[in-house]
């Protein structure tokens, strides 16, 4: 059942509740592409995450595929990596060569690679998904 949509600028979020789970539930846009999944026990609370991701964009951070990453608008071209639900996955930076480089969380080595910032999220956004398992019939199934 929709409560509200919270709206800052080009972001927006729809509250919603779950009452299967009891939780308030809130679709993030950028103008009109959904960029992530927010949740919390109360409309306050996920209307408080809302806002933090909304300081986080305007100081220059990146929201796409419920992932954040600072440094993107505000030509730092380096920061945290972050999941919409605060947690800290990880750094990305950019060389000489404006390649960028996202390192994991506890990693020493870079993670992953990619010739943009946009690739760069795109590519962590896949990290982030475990990859499906497909079932292989059985050879007598065949």
């Amino acid at each position: 059942m929709h409560i509200e949509t919270e709206t800052r600028g080009e972001m927006s979020c729809q509250i919603d509740v779950d009452k299967l789970d009891d939780l308030y539930c809130g679709a993030l846009k950028y103008k009109v592409f959904e960029v992530g999944l927010i949740s919390g026990a109360s409309v306050d609370a996920v209307r408080a995450q809302f806002e933090s991701i909304c300081d986080l964009v305007d100081a220059g951070g990146m929201v796409r595929h419920g992932i954040i990453m600072l440094g993107y608008h505000n030509r730092a071209f380096e920061g945290a990596v972050l999941r919409v639900d605060g947690e800290i996955i990880g750094d990305w930076d950019s060389d000489d060569e404006e390649w960028c480089h996202f390192t994991a969380l506890d990693a020493t080595e870079v993670t992953l690679s990619a010739p943009s910032p946009w690739m760069l999220h795109d590519a962590i956004a896949d990290w982030m998904t475990p990859p499906t398992i497909q079932h292989s019939p059985h050879p007598t199934e065949a």
